[in-house]
């Protein structure tokens, strides 16, 4: 390479995007819209630096353009083997103990050394899921955070954690949250972060979605007219069981035909199969496991579904104002009600009520009149997600050219 071309590269404005892990999240997929979208502009360089190699469970890990150097802090089989273990809920007690005791010092070392290097050829820091803050204190470069969650659901789940992570939050330059009621939770409950606290809604490629949506599976079940929520089968969190119930009901008392699909993975999943075989609709409830793909689903659903005790912004529902698509989710702390335009993208019911949900389901599926009223409102909110839309807040805080 030419003196001159050293230069150019030097110029170019280097972004480090700071993971714990990589995996099939929410927060995963939102950060590879970032990576793509990041990795088409000459002049940055991007760098995803991730503290703990998890092997196959890296499942969008082809999605990251080839333009990203990818970084691991921790990758070896011995310091890897019981977290990925640990995942799929197969450690036992005494490895997580040894691993907790023996590895995780190890790892936290190699972190710490690993960003200290990053951060002397960085011009910016994105700590992505907000885990890296102990390692960052003396670091100079420029420090973003994004926060994911609600601060009121983890204070209450965690107050002790939530505490160290608000006083930890006022070492970075700007704190993103990803919802305007979330910057309101922050802002109430950490009055020193009033100043670094910005929203910026996750973008998504609308283009992207469209095409991986036109991708047809080879599997006839996708021929049935049927309902489908995509998310997490962890019930600490979402509220699949109220869903099945609301279904059931469905069933039962509005007589309706279409089948339930259910796209996604956790350890409530055994809990949630046994529920739907409790209510007498298994035979009509499809657990179709992981997608990597789920948009195909989505187009060809009748509606999505959406049940959960709290949120921070669920990307299913963005991806639903993309795609065009009737939506039916539970109004809880934080997100559907923003993202559905308070009702006019999408019907709100409350957390929890099964009947509530059940009725306004049906109500949706009935009245051809409300469709064309949600539709439009789905249309008119859909913009608002894009690149296009949040590209001026980005480059305003430093994430892109105009710094």
């Amino acid at each position: 390479m030419s003196s001159e071309q050293n230069k150019d590269v030097k110029r170019r404005f280097h972004i480090v995007f700071l993971m714990s892990r990589f995996l099939d999240g929410g927060i995963d997929t939102v950060l590879i819209e970032y990576l793509k979208h990041l990795a088409k502009n000459e002049e940055v360089k991007v760098t995803l630096a991730i503290s703990t190699a998890m092997g196959t469970l890296e499942v969008y890990r082809h999605e990251v353009p080839k333009n990203v150097k990818t970084v691991y802090f921790s990758q070896s089989r011995y310091l890897t083997k019981i977290p990925q273990r640990r995942v799929v809920k197969k450690a036992s007690k005494i490895s997580k103990f040894y691993d907790e005791l023996v590895n995780n010092p190890i790892r936290r070392h190699r972190a710490q050394k690993a960003i200290r290097r990053l951060a002397e050829t960085a011009d910016l820091l994105i700590d992505f899921d907000c885990c890296a803050y102990s390692f960052l204190h003396n670091v100079c470069a420029k420090k973003i955070a994004y926060f994911h969650f609600s601060f009121a659901q983890v204070m209450k789940q965690n107050s002790r954690r939530m505490k160290r992570i608000g006083r930890e939050l006022e070492n970075y330059d700007t704190v993103i949250t990803i919802s305007k009621a979330m910057q309101e939770e922050g802002c109430r409950l950490f009055p020193a972060l009033k100043d670094k606290i910005e929203v910026i809604y996750n973008a998504k490629n609308p283009e992207i979605i469209r095409q991986k949506a036109a991708v047809t599976p080879d599997d006839e079940r996708i021929k049935r007219p049927f309902l489908l929520a995509v998310e997490r089968l962890e019930e600490s969190q979402k509220d699949l069981t109220t869903l099945l119930e609301a279904y059931a009901l469905l069933r039962k008392e509005y007589h309706r035909e279409e089948w339930l699909y259910i796209i996604g993975k956790g350890r409530s999943e055994d809990e949630l199969k046994e529920k739907a075989k409790e209510l007498g609709i298994d035979d009509r409830t499809v657990f179709l496991g992981f997608c990597a793909n789920p948009y195909p689903w989505m187009l060809h659903s009748k509606m999505l579904v959406h049940s959960a005790k709290f949120e921070g912004l669920p990307t299913v529902l963005i991806e639903g104002l993309l795609l065009n698509k009737l939506m039916v989710a539970t109004d809880c702390p934080t997100g559907p009600q923003e993202i559905l335009d308070n009702g006019k993208a999408g019907l709100l019911v409350p957390v929890g009520n099964a009947a509530a949900f059940a009725k306004e389901t049906n109500r949706l599926l009935n009245d051809s009149q409300l469709q064309a009223y949600i539709l439009e409102g789905v249309r008119n909110r859909a913009t608002d997600f894009t690149f296009q839309a949040v590209d001026g807040q980005l480059k305003k805080i430093g994430i892109g050219v105009n710094k």
